[in-house]
């Protein structure tokens, strides 16, 4: 006989091996010439027959493997591997017998481990997870490190395989059909989509976007695929929020949900059993179940334009609400510097955008130091329609100023006109359809389960044996599965059980080593969190132990504990993956929410809440000067005496409507003996939860190690849906920072005196602005006078990606700057006056629109000292000074430009 260990033949399709007493390769024939145990020999076309030769010896501990009828393979002592080519053949030595296999008629599993780079990086994660504490367990990584140790096979099939590797080649699935029984918005569709379609996919979910309506969404579509799903997280809140949902009566989904993990819940599921099924027979639908399915792939294909119709509305209330803020601020200055010139009579509505024309048409005779010709006047009385002689009297600067005032106006009508138009597209559109997909789907999803359970009969029980010996039963009994992060692995047979997917939510806040081992379990992953609040807590202590470990490893830094979070690891290193940031924002007052969208959030998202207007939202209480604080800066009884005496009071809500955040346990505790039944915490605790009022009470001096810590604000803040109170001191406030972006993001929306030299920047106006005079002296022939302002711009806008607190204006008028102008010289208010002089940049905050640095960029010929530029610039440097607004003045033949700015920037800061 031949020897099966050395030798593999098929004839046509069928192993032979094990009957074959001789081959032979007969040249004279062309044939294979094969003799078997009975002894006749028996001659094939080359085409009925493979043979192969040379076999890659296997360990067995490499694999699982099992039969199609689900048989598990033991007792193997080695395996060989045959191939030809195409397809490759087993013939496996166990124990007692031996026995060949095609390859594809078996399923199997192989350990990814056996490959040094993935065991590398294995046995860091092993080594760190020593580090890992655990939620409300004081054996911190004692328990998670036995677990990795007791890890000796990871499937290269499962997700942990993709991320140990870093390899991106990740499979892709074709979905035909997606359902959205839980709602959906523009984000949401496009997070389904990708969750279903890749085999690991990223959600990014800020607060009040709709995570978990997402979550379950997907949850929804693998139901519907037959999918086997394990939801964890870092707590049981969040897991616990998904279960609630599904038990709503609405959906009546929990009985599909097993909520395993720790012993306590295993003994809780064990024990919750019922033996029977819910009552499912409405649940029955007569309609046909693929002409719904067409239906519901239809509406959701039309409901894009209406997602998109919202979108729109959002955005132009938003930008309405800007330019009406904006135009207020213009108001003061208005008042404070120009004739009234309401009398003004003009030919219709102009355009803004021609009103801003006019304005750069003046501009650039008051650059040039000319007045209006008589052509221009008599153009602008046919043209604009503005007839009044007395108004081309007047100063350059007070015509630019009452045509900016117009712009502000007629822009406004025009978002209103907009805005109305789109509404009334929204109400012409089939915005209605968004219940019939939710309701359709919810029906087809109820449908399905319907059928596919025999819900009439008795329901089997499972015994805690079960949970490991049987489960796969489980898994088809209960499909959903919930656990927290940790536990993942062991709420069933980790060893003989692969989920199909694992959705892992508050991924922000789970460790590298903890997240992947709940990825070992699942082919599939989903990957939930926010970048932009609280992560994993890495004390210095575990930093630097975290620090050693990972020097003994040549791996990516994007492993690296003490520095990523599991979701920011991941995001790190399969760039690929696709990521969907959910937009739309559907929990605060919008003033309060557009401070994190501004600040955090980069303006991406999409705010559907409405202001109702009754009080306004925002509202800084500042103690009175002085060192309030106790017990090392843990603690401050006036800022308890501040919001017992003038925040409540003023807020008129029940208590347990309102939420106190504090940065320490004694302030928390203090709050709760002064004002019984309040509901105070740390800004870790209120994690995942909201309240109509959140009273933020930053107890010392603008602690540096906690409201400066933008996920700690961003948490805080986004918690209020209706209303937000900041606690602060009274003692100086430092230029920069969360706390004063805070603090002049609501002096600004509340129109509050502040004590100033100068005025905010009317940054809408002067960014429109900035583009039509771009192409204005583009379309002139001037532009190459700019180049050096052009050049400059492009600087800026680099610089400020590393300040994103700040933002830059072009060609900003001096005298809507400067508020103060009282110690400037008759000389120098008559500069500040004239329309010709602006600053070229002039960096201010984001947030409270304050200037923060004007920046001039000199021609070097035309600003020499000893010509009449050069005193036009002292006149300039004055007047800035004694307005405290720091100026860098930068010549076109220098060097160094991007180093000199970042300096002023940083000393402004301090």
């Amino acid at each position: 006989m031949l020897d099966a260990k050395r030798w593999m033949i098929v004839i046509k399709d069928e192993i032979k091996t094990n009957q074959i007493a001789n081959y032979n390769w007969n040249k004279a024939t062309n044939k294979h010439d094969i003799t078997f145990s009975n002894g006749k020999t028996f001659s094939y076309l080359p085409g009925n027959v493979i043979v192969m030769r040379e076999p890659k010896v296997l360990k067995p501990e490499n694999f699982i493997i099992w039969t199609t009828d689900g048989q598990e393979l033991f007792d193997i002592d080695w395996i060989y591997e045959f191939s030809d080519g195409n397809d490759k053949y087993w013939h496996i030595e166990f124990k007692t017998y031996e026995y060949s296999y095609k390859k594809s008629d078996l399923i199997v599993r192989e350990n990814c481990l056996a490959t040094p780079k993935t065991a590398r990086v294995f046995d860091y994660l092993k080594d760190v997870s020593g580090l890992s504490k655990l939620p409300g367990s004081e054996g911190e990584g004692k328990i998670l490190k036995k677990y990795y140790e007791n890890i000796n096979f990871v499937s290269d099939s499962s997700a942990l395989y993709y991320y140990l590797n870093g390899d991106n080649n990740l499979n892709k699935y074709n979905v035909e059909h997606i359902i959205f029984p839980f709602g959906c918005n523009k984000s949401q569709y496009k997070a389904v989509r990708n969750a279903l379609e890749n085999q690991i996919s990223v959600i990014q979910g800020p607060p009040g976007t709709g995570k978990t309506q997402t979550i379950l969404n997907i949850i929804a579509n693998l139901l519907l695929a037959n999918k086997s799903i394990i939801v964890v997280s870092n707590n049981n809140s969040a897991t616990a929020n998904v279960l609630e949902k599904l038990a709503k009566e609405k959906y009546g989904m929990d009985f599909l949900v097993a909520a395993l993990g720790s012993v306590e819940n295993k003994t809780a599921f064990i024990e919750s059993q019922t033996g029977r099924y819910p009552d499912l027979s409405s649940w029955r639908k007569d309609v046909s179940d693929r002409n719904l399915l067409r239906e519901i792939d239809f509406i959701a294909t039309q409901l894009q334009k209406v997602y998109q119709l919202k979108e729109d509305i959002a955005n132009l209330k938003l930008e309405k609400h800007d330019v009406e803020l904006e135009a207020k601020h213009f108001e003061e200055f208005y008042d404070e510097n120009v004739d009234d010139f309401n009398a003004i009579k003009i030919r219709g509505n102009i355009p803004s955008e021609k009103v801003m024309m006019l304005w750069l048409e003046i501009q650039d005779r008051a650059d040039r130091g000319k007045n209006l010709s008589l052509f221009q006047k008599l153009r602008s009385v046919f043209v604009y329609g503005i007839a009044n002689w007395d108004f081309y009297k007047q100063d350059l600067s007070k015509i630019i100023s009452v045509l900016q005032r117009l712009y502000y106006k007629n822009k406004l009508i025009e978002l209103e006109n907009e805005l109305s138009n789109i509404e009334r597209e929204l109400e012409n559109s089939n915005a209605a359809d968004e219940n019939i997909l939710e309701k359709q789907s919810l029906e087809y999803l109820k449908s399905f389960i319907e059928k596919k359970y025999d819900w009439k009969k008795a329901r089997v029980q499972f015994d805690s044996d079960d949970l490991y010996k049987n489960s796969e039963s489980v898994l088809r009994e209960y499909p959903i599965v919930l656990s927290t992060t940790f536990s993942a692995r062991n709420s069933l047979n980790s060893r003989t059980t692969e989920y199909d997917y694992v959705i892992m939510d508050e991924a922000s806040q789970v460790d590298v080593a903890t997240g992947a081992l709940a990825l070992s379990c699942a082919k599939n992953a989903v990957i939930v969190g926010d970048l932009k609040q609280l992560s994993n807590v890495v004390t210095p202590e575990v930093s630097k132990q975290s620090d050693v470990i990972f020097e003994g490893y040549s791996i990516n830094e994007a492993y690296d504990f003490g520095k990523n979070s599991f979701l920011k690891s991941v995001t790190r290193l399969l760039k690929n993956v696709p990521s969907t940031l959910l937009r739309e924002h559907y929990r605060c007052n919008p003033l309060i929410i557009e401070f994190c969208n501004r600040k955090f959030y980069d303006n991406e998202l999409v705010i559907m809440t409405e202001d109702n207007g009754a009080r306004k939202p925002l509202k800084v209480y500042k103690t009175t000067p002085g060192n309030h604080t106790r017990e090392g800066g843990l603690l401050n009884e006036r800022q308890i005496d501040v919001i017992k005496e003038e925040v409540l009071p003023e807020l008129n809500m029940d208590l347990k409507d309102i939420g106190v955040v504090a940065p320490y346990n004694k302030q928390v505790d203090a709050l709760k003996a002064a004002i019984p039944g309040i509901d105070a915490a740390t800004v870790h605790k209120y994690q995942g939860r909201e309240k109509d009022a959140i009273i933020i009470c930053v107890v010392d001096d603008y602690n540096q190690g906690f409201m400066e810590d933008s996920y700690l604000l961003n948490v805080a803040i986004s918690r209020a849906k209706d209303n937000l109170a900041i606690v602060i001191s009274g003692n100086t406030m430092p230029k920069t920072g969360n706390i004063p972006d805070l603090v002049s993001y609501i002096q600004y929306n509340n129109m509050e005196v502040v004590e100033s030299k100068v005025y905010s920047v009317f940054d809408y106006l002067y960014k429109q602005y900035a583009e039509q005079r771009w192409q204005y002296l583009k379309n002139r022939r001037k532009i190459s006078q700019y180049d050096s302002e052009n050049l400059m711009y492009a600087l800026l806008q680099d610089i400020l990606k590393d300040y994103t607190f700040l933002d830059v204006s072009c060609f900003t008028h001096l005298y809507t700057v400067i508020k103060d102008i009282s110690k400037l010289t008759d000389d120098e208010a008559r500069y500040a006056f004239n329309p010709g002089t602006h600053l070229d940049f002039l960096l201010y905050k984001k947030l409270g629109k304050e200037p923060f640095l004007a920046i001039e960029v000199d021609g070097f010929n035309y600003h020499k000292v000893g010509t009449a530029q050069h005193e036009r610039d002292l006149k300039k440097n004055s007047i800035l000074e004694k307005c405290d607004l720091p100026l860098l003045r930068l010549p076109t033949n220098g060097s160094g430009e991007r180093e000199k700015i970042i300096a002023a920037i940083e000393v402004g800061m301090s």
